[in-house]
């Protein structure tokens, strides 16, 4: 696609520059690589477009504090840029598709052309503390008319709209569904509104407003959404009256009842590029409050992409509740997730039970095997989707959530939709956005990293030191297939560690169904078969004594063998170092 045409389709608007057919024009990807470029490139910076294309962005241009805002998806204008000592401006814009990231526009334009003036980040941060400014949420800046220059997604998100859709408009125009900006009236007053409620696309939100002057004259207003809906507010000063009002040998942080994540995303093993693109993308959707479907084969790292969502996202110290739809009995199922109240039915627990749901209030809730939930259900789970409140078995009184929901699946669901067996409303519902987790043999490259995490998870279990594999056992490992992914590459390699008996796992070691595919046999000792001596024992000892004898002179000899080096013999011996000391103690081998 041409520059021009990312540009319409983008919505990235050029009227605040003065000609702007003569500004430089850039497009990149992701990876923040220039993917476009207009024939302005020569006259600013003697360079064709051709020569641009691939080069990183902050190669032909010194970005300096910008490249933070572009990095953190801010959009905005009129910021100042130098080339060749020569002050020129600039104007940002992200691209997105399907809420995410897929690059971003640049528009870069001499002092002349700048039609809209805009408060310089350097004189904000001069004004407001840096950390102010660059950790918070959702942001918003005008300048001294009240033109919107400056905005990121999170403050547009509570609004339905997309940032760029903000930037460059007048603040009073750009709300929609929502009470009058009162950014003009803090410039006005030049007095700081901290904390305040403001009605935003039709929720109560707490806001905080700062006039921004330089030596002594108005620039412009900075504003900032503090909490998405006042409930938030009222639910986090409920726990701290709580917390206060609790006698002190009670004042413990709260588990939620074992409901945490333990993983995140440093626990996602892998170095391929489709990894680290999906690394990129977890990281960027879980800071969204929309429902994620992860899809893909059993084994591949669901549960351990739920995990990291949450983990990485605002709710990370809110319950993370699990729930596998295929392991709950279907008569069973109703009264797990929505809980039920004192006698609601023969049997129910006394003083009734909270349900799943309940439990992950405020949190993350992460339905695995969802396609395994049945019909029924899957009309009470729309409701509690479409509505955010649940009701409980045997009670009329509904009970109001926030929780984000993640569900994943090993079945194509769009085909269960086709056969009727998935509900179609209940699809679109979970999936609002999908991540794919490709499959181990997708990305072989990542084999190597996760069988080396593996083997030093296991040389703790085992008490092993277990060095790494054979050049066959290696090979073997990365031609395989993986039908069950990198659950089954687990089991192979934890498989080797109890038939290891050196420092390196062989082919021999592995499992026997992916050994006979590439034709590996089990290797064994050559049997010597016992002396004369030996058996001469047998009538004379009892058999405990010889078994005593004959575990006695093969530990004499493995310690022989490996010249005395324990954790070595214990390696040949398949035993643990702690066993193999317990037994030279025995027979006073030390």
């Amino acid at each position: 696609m041409k520059i021009s045409e990312q540009i319409k389709a983008a919505g990235f608007c050029l009227d605040s520059i003065n000609n702007s057919s003569d500004c430089l024009l850039l497009s990149f990807d992701q990876e923040y690589r220039i993917t476009g470029c207009n024939e302005e490139s020569y006259r600013l910076l003697k360079l064709r477009p051709e020569q641009l294309l691939g080069q990183k962005l902050n190669q032909p241009l010194k970005l300096g504090y910008l490249q933070t805002l572009i990095m953190q998806n801010y959009c905005f204008k009129g910021q100042p840029l130098l080339i060749d000592g020569r002050q020129h401006f600039c104007d940002f814009s992200p691209l997105e598709q399907n809420n995410l990231s897929t690059g971003g526009l640049l528009a870069v334009y001499r002092e002349e052309q700048r039609a809209t003036r805009t408060p310089d980040l350097p004189d904000l941060l001069s004004t407001l503390k840096q950390h102010s400014f660059f950790h918070d949420d959702s942001l918003i800046l005008v300048n001294p008319e009240g033109i919107i220059t400056l905005i990121n997604q999170s403050f547009a998100d509570p609004l339905g709209i997309r940032a760029i859709q903000m930037i460059g408009k007048h603040v009073l125009q750009a709300y929609p569904n929502s009470s009058p900006s009162r950014l003009p009236v803090v410039m006005e007053t030049g007095q700081s509104e901290e904390a305040e409620p403001h009605m935003l696309n039709g929720h109560n939100a707490v806001v905080s407003r700062y006039p921004l002057l330089k030596d002594g004259k108005m620039i412009g207003a900075l504003g900032k959404i503090l909490f998405h809906d006042i409930r938030e507010l009222t639910r986090l000063t409920d726990k701290f009256h709580a917390f206060i009002n609790q006698p002190e040998k009670m004042k413990k942080p709260a588990q939620h009842g074992g409901h945490h994540f333990k993983y995140d995303c440093n626990s996602i093993i892998g170095q391929s590029p489709v990894m680290k693109d999906l690394k990129g993308k977890l990281l960027r959707i879980a800071q969204r409050p929309s429902n994620v479907l992860l899809t893909g084969e059993s084994g591949t790292g669901k549960e351990l992409f739920a995990h990291a969502i949450h983990a990485a996202s605002k709710r990370r110290h809110a319950p993370f509740v699990r729930v596998n739809c295929a392991a709950i009995p279907e008569q069973l199922m109703e009264a797990e997730l929505f809980g039920y109240v004192d006698g609601a039915f023969t049997g129910a627990r006394r003083g009734g039970q909270t349900g799943k749901f309940e439990q992950a209030h405020s949190g993350t809730i992460f339905l695995d095997e969802i396609s395994e939930m049945p019909p029924h259900m899957q009309a009470k789970m729309l409701r509690v989707l479409q509505e955010k409140e649940v009701t409980p078995l045997g009670s009329t009184q509904t009970r109001k959530l926030d929780i984000r929901v993640i569900a994943a699946t090993n079945v194509t669901l769009e085909q269960q939709v086709a056969e009727g067996k998935f509900r179609t409303d209940l699809y679109y519902r979970l999936n609002v956005i999908a991540l794919e987790i490709p499959p181990l043999r997708d990305r072989r490259e990542d084999i190597y990293f996760i069988t080396k995490h593996l083997i030093d998870n296991f040389n703790g279990e085992f008490d092993l030191n277990i060095q790494g594999l054979t050049d066959d056992a290696w090979k073997i490992l990365k031609s395989y297939n993986y039908p069950g992914n990198i659950r089954e590459l687990r089991n192979a390699v934890e498989s080797a560690f109890n038939m290891a008996n050196g420092p390196l796992l062989d082919a021999a070691d592995l499992p026997q169904h992916i050994r006979l595919k590439f034709g590996v046999q089990a290797t064994c000792s050559p049997q010597v078969p016992p002396s004369k001596e030996f058996f001469s024992c047998i009538g004379q000892k009892p058999l405990q004594e010889i078994m005593e004898e004959l575990e006695q002179h093969l530990l004499e000899a493995t310690l022989d063998k490996t010249g005395g080096n324990k954790m070595s013999a214990a390696n040949l011996l398949g035993i643990s170092r702690p066993g193999l000391y317990k037994k030279l103690n025995k027979f006073n081998l030390n």
